[in-house]
């Protein structure tokens, strides 16, 4: 039972690890273009798209560790993402539209959420190991 507990904190650490480089993508792009005073949703769709990408890869290959199926994971991994992005879409306008919270702080807000709601699906759904 502790070996199993201690496999689980790893895949999170790793998960968080990989997809925080799937972030910082994210991030940068989103802060590039609110730089350059493009609409937010349309800086977060671009950088989400990206930072999706990169996540995607890393996760499979380093901390799930699964090669097979991978146009099923991708569209499993895709659809969970869109889940994710619904989520920062609600919670950006609700932070920025209504209680007038910066742009870049909004988005930094939104990854505490994003993240747990992904890593619990795509454990449970994309990256169950087949039998």
């Amino acid at each position: 039972m502790l070996h199993n507990l201690y496999e689980k904190n790893i895949k999170l650490i790793q998960y968080s690890f990989f997809g925080g480089l799937g972030v910082l993508s994210d991030i940068s792009i989103y802060s590039f273009l609110i730089y350059l005073n493009i609409n937010y949703q349309f800086a977060n769709a671009s950088g989400y798209l990206v930072g999706t990408i990169i996540s995607f890869f890393l996760n499979r290959h380093y901390t799930f560790k699964l090669k097979d199926k991978i146009l099923s994971r991708i569209l499993k991994f895709f659809s969970v993402a869109f889940a994710g992005y619904l989520v920062s879409v609600l919670l950006l306008y609700i932070f920025i539209e209504n209680l007038m919270i910066d742009e870049i702080i909004s988005k930094l807000l939104t990854l505490f959420f994003v993240l747990i709601i992904q890593f619990t699906l795509n454990k449970k759904f994309t990256f169950k190991e087949s039998k």
